[in-house]
């Protein structure tokens, strides 16, 4: 303990000198200039600086700044009701000072705008992080989904990034600007720990190539009634990949002069990185880590913002949450909008990949939560456990309320849980990303939940954010939409069922032996109320035993539902019954890059043993990758049971009466894990032998045998 309180206080005392400037070892230079508008005329009472001091534009637009050598930058804190130039749609608010002058004239012009600003949007994103050129697909995805969403919003201002623009990659950044420019709007920019220089040898030298491209790292515009601050709290102490959350006392110094400017009790935008509150969803791991998650000295900038009304907004977490920190500070901690590093469309609390959208009104400032490809309306996840109902609200905060109903009758309010959400389990588990295997899900506090009273209900969430807006999700009960009862008799009903024989020749890739039938009443029969699928020993085709395969495919094709199979399973050596699902179309090839459902499967030498699995390109048993699980059923063979599975676009889950055997989870990584959103169909067949229904031999002495299916019924919501 006493080491870690040594290396702390050596490390603060690294702060505190590195902080100090030798002003005799750099030389004054003054700067003159002018701000002018773009019809000329110069604009009075703007704020420019060189990051340290400000001076102010006289009644004419003129300023003088004294500066020292060490700054690299004069730029002007934009007025409102102005617009800045734009590079590239990066805006130009700044000039590089040359050093070689003593004297030197830098001028500006800025353009004044054509709206009324009062009521105005923007956008902030988060840690688009990318570090590969095939990654740009990606980002360019979520760029185009910023570009639609800026055409519906009115009186568009600009977008900031609030950091991470690329992954340690800075050849990458040119390739970034490009990208970002497609949305054709004016976007600010935030240094983010992936951003800085790591091989400098000080944190005042860390953000060079960031500034190279996007200019100083703390800075201020106004917009309407809003003044917005971006400010760099990153601090870099110089060995490899070592940084903390930290804003140097130049910036504070800084920002103090800058908001005497502004009227208080005004509203400010503060953008910066790394959250200043540690997320209350998680524990810090140490000192280290909680360091490197807030801002050790967030208290001082919270006393320099205390006379304002001011949002900040954060990113660097990959997780959205929101932090009433005190009466006139709400901090919002942005989602990324790569998801999880690009890993899945989901980051590591559940919440979509994407970004968010503010609306401002005068001083007030409303919000939303913008996911890739969903609508407006998509503020949160509903999904049904069990009997519980969980919903993870992405960007909720305190003054959110949900409500839960059943069949239109208001039951309760969902009570908040600090949790996992299902999602981002199935897709990050630590350990199994072949790319990063630190990546992990995360706990987080905008989950809720409650007890479904009455599963046959139609189940209803309705989400009421602070500003009144209402987001209503629900999940309706399962209505049967195709069966067969099996109350008839003769060949099974020809309007649900076809025969598939094309796989006797080859043995159907298992090296099975019977040979599968069609229209053969003494294989598949319906009578006393049950259909029958008989395995008989009887030479045809060249096989030695006959049997049926019985498909509903292109008669009954269903994507998610409940599927309902009773049945009493043939016991003995050699028997292999299944119910199944394929995918109608291969959408993603073959198999088994399309996906098989295997609800239940048996193998006659181990008759009380139910096994359930899936098989796609990822995890199938060619790989010796697939994902079974099985469990015992001494009555299987004597006894009839239900063999169910639940399918919707979250979770694959079967059951022996009600029992789980398995449950597979989306993990939304694409189709090598997850092919199952396309429409399916079954399949109920008896095998004989092959590579595992003939591991032990083939029992003669027990022939026929029949599996027994008493009905069939397929739900769907």
């Amino acid at each position: 303990m006493m080491k870690k309180k040594f290396l702390f206080i050596l490390f603060c005392t690294y702060l505190f000198a590195g902080n100090i400037f030798a002003v005799d070892t750099f030389k004054y230079i003054t700067i003159n200039g002018k701000i002018s508008d773009n019809y000329g005329n110069g604009v009075p009472s703007v704020d420019v600086t060189d990051g340290n001091i400000i001076t102010k534009t006289d009644s004419t637009g003129f300023y003088t700044l004294k500066t020292l050598s060490n700054k690299d930058y004069v730029y002007y804190s934009l007025p409102s009701g102005y617009l800045s130039t734009t590079k590239n749609y990066l805006p130009q608010f700044y000039k590089k000072i040359d050093k070689s002058k003593n004297v030197q004239e830098i001028n500006f012009t800025i353009n004044k705008s054509k709206v009324n600003q009062t009521k105005h949007s923007f956008i902030i994103w988060a840690d688009p992080q990318v570090s590969t050129k095939e990654e740009f697909k990606l980002l360019q995805e979520v760029a185009d989904d910023v570009k639609k969403t800026v055409s519906t919003l009115p009186n568009f201002s600009h977008a900031i990034s609030v950091g991470d623009n690329v992954f340690d990659k800075h050849n990458l950044i040119e390739q970034y600007i490009e990208t970002v420019s497609t949305m054709q709007v004016p976007f600010y920019h935030t240094l983010g720990n992936h951003d800085m220089d790591y091989n400098e040898r000080s944190n005042a030298l860390a953000d060079k190539t960031y500034c190279s491209y996007f200019g100083p790292s703390h800075y201020s515009f106004n917009v309407g009634k809003v003044h917005y601050v971006v400010l760099n709290d990153v601090f870099y102490y110089g060995y490899t990949y070592r940084y903390i959350g930290y804003i140097t006392e130049e910036q504070l110094h800084w920002l103090e002069q800058d908001l005497t400017s502004f009227q208080k009790g005004g509203t400010v935008v503060v953008s910066l990185h790394i959250p200043t509150m540690f997320d209350k969803a998680k524990k810090a791991r140490s000192l280290a880590s909680l360091m490197t998650s807030s801002v050790m000295n967030n208290k001082a900038l919270y006393n320099v913002l205390k006379d304002y009304n001011v949002h900040i907004m954060s990113g660097h977490s990959h997780v959205q949450w929101n932090t009433q920190i005190a009466s006139n500070v709400l901090e919002h901690t942005h989602a990324a909008a790569c998801g999880a590093w690009w890993q899945g469309d989901v980051c590591t609390d559940g919440t979509p990949k994407g970004y968010t959208v503010y609306e401002v009104n005068g001083d007030s400032l409303s919000w939303y939560f913008k996911g890739l490809d969903k609508e407006k309306t998509d503020q949160f996840r509903l999904y049904l456990e069990g009997d519980t109902l969980c919903a993870n609200v992405f960007n909720y905060d305190n003054k959110w309320r949900l409500e839960y109903y059943e069949d239109g009758k208001f039951i309760d309010t969902l009570q908040q849980y600090l949790g996992v959400d299902p999602l981002a389990k199935a897709a990050y588990q630590k350990g199994k990303n072949k790319r990063y295997s630190w990546l992990s899900y995360h706990k987080t506090g905008h989950l809720f939940r409650t007890i479904v009273k009455n599963k046959s209900a139609e189940l209803k969430v309705i989400a009421i954010d602070r500003f009144g807006n209402k987001y209503i999700k629900k999940i309706s009960p399962y209505k049967l939409v195709w069966n067969d009862e099996f109350d008839y008799n003769g060949l099974p009903n020809k309007k649900k069922w076809s025969y598939d024989v094309k796989g006797n020749s080859y043995g159907w890739g298992n090296n099975e032996k019977q040979y599968y039938t069609k229209l053969d009443k003494s294989n598949s029969i319906v009578n006393n109320g049950t259909l029958k699928i008989i395995a008989r020993r009887r030479d045809v085709g060249g096989k030695h035993y006959t049997s049926a395969r019985l498909i509903t495919k292109d008669k009954g094709d269903w994507q998610y539902g409940r599927v309902e199979v009773r049945a009493k399973l043939p016991s003995g050596r050699g028997s292999w019954p299944a119910i199944w699902m394929l995918p109608t179309k291969n959408l993603y090839g073959k198999w088994p890059n399309s996906g098989e459902i295997d609800i239940m499967e048996n193998v006659g030498y181990a008759v009380d043993t139910i096994i359930s699995t899936i098989h796609t390109k990822k995890y199938n048993h060619i790989l010796n990758t697939q994902e079974s699980k099985k469990v015992v059923e001494k009555t299987a063979s004597s006894q009839f049971h239900i063999y169910s599975m639940e399918w919707d676009q979250y979770k694959l889950k079967t059951y022996i009466d009600d029992r789980l055997i398995n449950v597979w989870r989306n993990d939304n990584t694409g189709y090598a894990s997850w092919p199952f959103n396309s429409k399916f169909y079954l399949i109920l067949n008896l095998a004989i032998g092959g590579n595992w229904g003939g591991k032990q031999g083939i029992d003669d002495s027990l022939f026929p045998k029949t599996f027994e299916i008493d009905y069939v019924r397929v739900y769907q919501r």
